[in-house]
């Protein structure tokens, strides 16, 4: 490819068919054009990030409380305090000390698996416990179309631990 000069311009023009007026702002005005548009796109991406961790969080709070609920540290078991849970708030609220406010939750209890968690007291043995985390997100983002709250809530359900039987 054989190089020629453009002597309007008095610089070297690589494509001799095409001789295209330099244009050494262009990139700039697009940049101009696009850096919003870039910019909403990132904070976007940030927030929808955002409401992924809260969502964990919210469903590793309603775990730890189900675990709790489920009464597997009860005084037969050797290792009671393994988690250093001291009440059903302490077992949720722990890992929710970023969010705020506090989320709410409830307890039922079921005799199956799939429901229905009617009962509010714990059953005198067997069942189920189903712990319900809520908590509502609130955006960085105020656009239209991007929702500034997300709801979540996330639910757990364990088996109730059996008495383990003592071997005197």
């Amino acid at each position: 490819m054989r190089l020629r000069n453009d002597l309007s311009r008095g610089r070297q023009c690589r494509h001799p068919q095409h001789p295209h007026k330099w244009r050494p702002g262009a990139a700039t005005v697009e940049l101009a054009l696009l850096l919003p548009f870039l910019c909403f796109l990132f904070v976007v991406a940030v927030d929808y990030s955002r409401v992924f961790y809260f969502a964990v969080t919210v469903q590793n709070c309603a775990r730890n409380g189900a675990y709790y609920a489920s009464n597997y540290p009860n005084n037969n078991y050797v290792y009671n305090d393994i988690y250093g849970y001291t009440s059903l708030d302490d077992a949720i609220l722990r890992d929710a000390g970023n969010l705020s406010p506090a989320p709410t939750y409830e307890v039922k209890y079921g005799a199956a698996s799939q429901g229905p968690f009617d009962q509010t007291t714990e059953p005198s043995s067997g069942g189920y416990v189903q712990v319900k985390v809520k908590w509502t997100f609130q955006s960085i983002t105020n656009f239209p179309g991007v929702p500034s709250t997300v709801n979540l809530e996330r639910t757990a359900v364990m088996e109730i631990a059996p008495d383990m039987p003592r071997f005197n």
